[in-house]
């Protein structure tokens, strides 16, 4: 099914419509934690650099998911604006803690997956293009205060706040879909497309968790030794080995790209659903 920005009313009331949606939803965030390697993230293959969480624990907050997308399908016509949506995700949240015995798994794409998913079915139903309707959707966010070490971060040294990518439309998001089509003709298994679509979304988002963690200057060297083997990549210079060996080395310094795991999921789900 081909879904483009257009008037489209009889969208919504078709049950078997939606639950492909919601099925390809729930296959975009089932293909970011089960791909390997990935760059320090829980995988199938290892829980990466994390201790508190592994491929089950994904699994049991994957549960969540499914609901709280038909309510956002079920109350779209209550939903008057960002904070109505807010309060649904911020119920699922407390959900998903429950599954995951208070793990954070997918707090951030509960966020980001609440607009795309709502923006996406407004734009189903009206005029306009999904990036320009989630700016429409996202305006009462730029009126928020938001008081974090993040965002202070963000405001030292120039960075995009995840909030801020969502109040500009998720460009990211979209430049990406568009690298990732640009890269299927690559003589690659499909877990290193995956691999290069994950790295494209690091080297062009602020992840502010890496950041605090490691420091700017290591985060921007990260950057570009990623930007160098991405083109290694494409170009099939690199075993398997030896791409492994990229993924040990977040694995043991402990870091991964959490914010960009989060987008990643948008553009696959927008892969597909074949969207144009």
């Amino acid at each position: 099914m081909l879904f483009c920005c257009c008037h489209f009313y009889t969208f919504l009331m078709y049950n078997e419509n939606m639950n492909k949606v919601i099925n390809d939803f729930l296959k975009a965030i089932e293909i970011e934690f089960s791909f390997y390697p990935s760059l320090g993230l829980v995988s199938k293959q290892n829980s990466g650099c994390h201790f508190d969480m592994d491929y089950k624990t994904f699994q049991n907050s994957l549960k969540i998911f499914k609901p709280f997308l038909k309510t956002i399908y079920k109350d779209f016509n209550q939903i008057k604006d960002f904070y109505d949506l807010k309060q649904i995700g911020f119920n699922f949240e407390n959900k998903m803690f429950e599954e995951t015995n208070g793990v954070n798994t997918h707090k951030g794409l509960i966020f980001h997956s609440s607009i795309f998913f709502y923006c996406f079915l407004y734009t189903q139903i009206n005029a306009g293009t999904l990036q320009k309707n989630i700016i429409n959707f996202c305006k009462p966010l730029k009126s928020i205060p938001i008081k974090s070490k993040s965002m202070d971060l963000c405001k030292e040294y120039n960075l995009a706040h995840p909030t801020q990518i969502a109040i500009s439309g998720y460009p990211v998001v979209f430049k990406a879909l568009n690298y990732y089509q640009s890269i299927q003709h690559l003589n690659l298994e499909e877990n290193l497309k995956y691999f290069l679509l994950l790295i494209f979304l690091t080297v062009n988002i602020d992840d502010t968790t890496m950041i605090l963690k490691i420091g700017i200057q290591s985060y921007n060297n990260i950057k570009a030794d990623l930007n160098s083997l991405a083109i290694k990549i494409e170009k099939n210079e690199l075993s398997f080995k030896e791409i492994e060996e990229i993924n040990n080395h977040f694995i043991k310094e402990r870091v991964s790209p959490g914010g960009a795991a989060d987008l990643f999921v948008l553009v696959m789900f927008l892969k597909l659903i074949n969207y144009s």
